[in-house]
């Protein structure tokens, strides 16, 4: 048998007995208090996970009907802009006609004209001057170059007011600052 000694601090043992008690209850308390504040962030942070999610499919979702109203808006103006051509073309293609009617007409008068002439040879050294055949065809020349500069002019206003509602479509119809 072990004897036990008698002078042994039984108040001392059993205060830091008591001591470790406490501190083991201490500890295991805030253990569990800790333990609810862990799973109350983790629940928040579900929580704020599945609100970005939602969030982010919100944007999507928007940013996807803004590139179709975009994309319709590309399609219209683009098909607005080749009709406006087709029209163009169109004039431009009447103009033609009616200024090749035109032409012929002159043409017609010039030959009646020239036929009523007396067709005596030029005398040496002269010239024979025919200045309404010269201004006919001097008006002629005018005439086509402005056909071909007018279509020109046509294609580019229609190019350009297109490119402008596309720009202005894009943009929500913002204009940039003056000076900027």
């Amino acid at each position: 048998m072990i004897p036990i000694p008698t002078n042994i601090p039984w108040r001392a043992i059993g205060v830091g007995a008591l001591a470790a008690l406490l501190f083991a209850a201490g500890w295991v308390t805030n253990g569990w208090r800790l333990g609810g504040q862990i799973e109350e962030m983790k629940t928040d942070r579900e929580k704020a996970a599945r609100l970005a999610a939602f969030d982010q499919v919100k944007a999507v979702d928007a940013a996807r009907l803004e590139e179709q109203r975009r994309t319709a808006a590309q399609t219209e103006i683009a098909n607005a802009a080749t009709k406006e051509l087709e029209a163009a073309r169109n004039d431009a293609r009447s103009a033609g006609d009616a200024a090749d009617r035109l032409r012929a007409r002159v043409a017609d008068l010039l030959a009646a004209s020239r036929a009523g002439q007396n067709p005596a040879a030029a005398g040496a050294g002269q010239t024979a001057f025919d200045p309404i055949g010269m201004l006919a065809d001097v008006l002629e020349r005018a005439d086509r170059r402005a056909g071909i500069l007018a279509e020109y002019a046509d294609t580019a206003r229609i190019a350009g007011q297109a490119c402008e509602r596309s720009y202005d479509a894009l943009t929500g119809g913002t204009k940039p600052a003056e000076g900027s």
